[in-house]
């Protein structure tokens, strides 16, 4: 047996909907207005898709190389090389992820800056992470 969705009578009065827009002022305009004030920001929808490509990049990343002790294995898996590729807008998501978890990531600030951290000795994963977070977040490192 079909499905049957009846129509309202024709005598009742149903309500339209109105779209409203704000502006940056607050004021409120109608649908009749110039749509130019619904603008919408490029660089936040960058910045999320650029962290969503990250995080998917740096999970396919971590998953092919967790068992390799080959470093130019570990640097030359696609998911770091499209890292690499990402330039200087891949060093301040590299520096969240590496506050939060340290971890060999930290070779791609290396690559993408041409730069390192001094160190004393040999030094762990964890300490190289936490000197490459306080020189990116005092200044010293830029993400022009």
């Amino acid at each position: 047996m079909p499905f049957i969705i009846d129509l309202p009578p024709a005598n009742i009065k149903t309500e339209n909907t109105k779209i409203e827009y704000f502006n940056s002022n607050g004021k409120n305009e109608g649908i009749n207005d110039d749509f130019e004030s619904l603008k919408l920001d490029k660089d936040l929808f960058e910045n999320i898709y650029l962290k969503d490509k990250f995080d998917v990049l740096v999970d396919n990343w971590e998953k092919n190389t967790i068992f390799e002790s080959s470093i130019s294995n570990i640097i030359k898996d696609d998911n770091f090389e499209t890292i690499l590729e990402m330039g200087n807008k891949a060093i301040p998501l590299i520096i969240d992820q590496i506050d939060l978890e340290p971890s060999t990531l930290v070779w791609a600030l290396n690559i993408i800056t041409g730069k390192s951290m001094n160190s004393v000795g040999r030094e762990t994963i964890e300490q190289i992470c936490k000197k490459w977070v306080k020189a990116y977040r005092s200044g010293r490192i830029q993400n022009a």
